[in-house]
């Protein structure tokens, strides 16, 4: 089942967030982010549970803009799947729900980042209909 993220799902997310930045020195998962993003009608931090195991999760973030009348966009975020259970579609069915989703609100596109490293999760997410050659990422950490 797909849901919101509860306060008590912290250590699992965290495990997720190591196979999906596994250096990363500035992992800072805390609870109370956990439930302003819950609060947040604009904000989703999404886990694929299955029987209280979290095995993927997603983040989707709803955002405003002037170019295409009243219609938003979605930016998704730290799409992962559990080591040992990728290829059973999960990370499928969690960009199929936010999909779904974004559709319900009229968003305009929905638009996502992946480490230039990430070879297999980029063939994951041409298969699932996103387009690499439309536009060039860039980031500025601050």
């Amino acid at each position: 089942m797909i849901r919101e993220a509860e306060i008590t799902d912290k250590a699992q997310i965290v495990e997720l967030y190591k196979m999906l930045v596994p250096y990363s020195k500035k992992m800072n998962v805390q609870e109370e982010q956990i439930e302003m993003i819950r609060k947040d009608p604009n904000n989703f931090l999404l886990v694929y549970d299955e029987e209280g195991e979290i095995l993927g999760t997603i983040t989707l973030n709803i955002c405003l803009q002037a170019l295409h009348g009243l219609r938003p966009y979605g930016i998704v975020e730290n799409i992962i799947v559990h080591e040992k259970h990728r290829n059973k579609k999960i990370g499928q069915k969690l960009l199929q729900y936010v999909e779904e989703y974004c559709k319900s609100i009229d968003c305009h596109r929905i638009m996502l980042l992946s480490n230039s490293k990430r070879k297999k999760a980029h063939q994951f997410f041409e298969r699932e209909g996103y387009d690499s050659s439309v536009s060039k990422g860039f980031k500025k950490y601050l």
